[in-house]
């Protein structure tokens, strides 16, 4: 069985260009291991995060997210049992890196440069306009 959990998360400190992309890389190599695969978003000094995979190795991943020391606020916003993989190969989106940055970085997106869309199964979905909400807002401390 497969399942997807959206959350969103505030950072404990601003996290600089060379900081995400090891986090990604540690991430990656987490979510490959244990077949996660997703989307993560940073905007703001806040993460919102989709994950998916089987229940199993999805649960082990949130509960680490939620221990995290780098972020607090931990917010389970979707779990939703998925019959396929959405974002299978997605691991990031980050719009601090431009287009010929992006092309040359494994798992990093565009979405959040608005040039980029959901598949059309998962755009009507609450995660869907959930995470199209979190790239269109100017999110302040708070």
């Amino acid at each position: 069985m497969l399942v997807s959990i959206l959350y969103m998360s505030v950072a404990t400190h601003e996290f600089g260009e060379d900081e995400l992309a090891e986090m990604l890389a540690g991430a990656r190599l987490r979510n490959e291991a244990l077949g996660v695969s997703g989307l993560l978003l940073v905007k703001g000094g806040r993460f919102m995060q989709l994950l998916e995979g089987p229940a199993w190795s999805v649960n082990d991943r949130f509960t680490v997210i939620q221990k995290d020391p780098r972020h607090h606020s931990v917010r389970s916003l979707v779990r939703e049992d998925i019959e396929r993989r959405r974002f299978d190969g997605w691991s990031m989106a980050y719009r601090g890196l431009d287009d010929s940055e992006i092309a040359t970085v494994e798992g990093f997106s565009p979405f959040l440069s608005g040039t980029l869309d959901f598949p059309p199964s998962f755009d009507r979905t609450s995660a869907a306009w959930l995470l199209k909400w979190f790239r269109d807002r100017d999110l302040v401390e708070g």
